[in-house]
């Protein structure tokens, strides 16, 4: 069977909703230059979108009917093939999107078993913005050597987009170095092309980084929303074997990510001497670049 082909994700996006859905969210998405990052369908709730930062109501209603239709679609009409993934919360297509969904847990055994009665569905669209670690890049390689960077912000401010333009410049370029992208979520890789990038898929974040560093001889391992005690002991074992670790952490402010103990830990044994903070106003990301103190480094040419 011959798989479509889609100019964008926002196509592939689009073509999955119903009609009188896909439409509203076409015109509206129109009126913002296309900078749609998210479609959000909820079950007896109007869909809608997601413009830099803004959420923003269509006037499609969806239903029941709505949910279903779009997921079945999303699935490529395999619902089972994806089982395992929904039972975590999200689906990945070929097409690049990364897809939350929400519903009603049958557990059995302390376990998800299943989801069933899905009500929400929200439709990530990733973007590449290519210029979006140029200002994060020189502090990651420069003349003082590779060094680790944790980022951090709030949900949806830009995290996973620095990180994956880091990715890019850094395995690319005159001086690239070996990069290893562990896309535990399918979304880190999206729209990634070229270079000296080995992209670790649906690994859970300690077993890919531990993999890696045994079989791919990394100069610098890049991985997504570090969690617990297990992620922090394999960023770690990176670093003290002579791999520069480049990560993001939820959290609005330095003191907030240093109350975890894991990641404290980390930040103290100097896993992470640049700590970037994202915010964004008026619908542009801002950087905030300290040491692990929290004082402002000066700016790298």
């Amino acid at each position: 069977m011959t798989k479509t082909v889609y100019d964008s994700p926002f196509a592939a996006a689009c073509a999955a909703l119903p009609a009188h859905i896909r439409d509203a969210v076409c015109t509206l998405s129109g009126l913002y230059s296309g900078k749609c990052s998210e479609i959000r369908l909820t079950r007896g709730g109007y869909a809608y979108i997601t413009v830099q930062g803004k959420n923003i109501l269509t006037t499609s209603l969806c239903t029941d009917a709505d949910i279903s239709e779009t997921l079945r679609s999303l699935c490529g009409n395999s619902l089972y093939a994806h089982a395992e993934t929904i039972r975590e919360g999200f689906i990945f297509t070929d097409s690049g999107l990364r897809v939350g969904v929400c519903g009603r847990a049958v557990v059995r055994g302390g376990l998800v078993e299943r989801v069933a009665d899905i009500s929400s569905l929200s439709i990530r669209i990733p973007q590449r913005h290519v210029s979006a670690a140029d200002a994060l890049y020189p502090y990651v390689l420069s003349e003082k050597g590779i060094r680790g960077m944790l980022i951090r912000s709030a949900p949806g401010v830009g995290k996973t987009t620095a990180l994956r333009e880091l990715a890019a410049r850094l395995s690319s370029g005159k001086h690239p170095l070996r990069t290893a992208l562990i896309d535990t979520r399918y979304e880190l890789a999206a729209g990634l092309k070229g270079g000296m990038i080995d992209v670790f898929s649906g690994y859970p974040r300690a077993v890919g980084m531990e993999i890696a560093v045994r079989t791919m001889s990394p100069q610098v391992v890049i991985c997504d929303e570090i969690a617990g005690e297990a992620d922090a002991r394999a960023v770690l074992d990176c670093v003290t074997s002579g791999v520069a670790v480049v990560a993001s952490a939820h959290g609005e402010s330095l003191n907030e990510i240093l109350k975890r103990q894991y990641l404290r830990q980390l930040v103290d044994a100097g896993v992470f001497p640049v700590m970037v903070g994202l915010y964004r106003s008026d619908g542009h990301v801002l950087h905030r670049i300290t040491n692990a103190a929290g004082e402002t480094l000066p700016c790298q040419e």
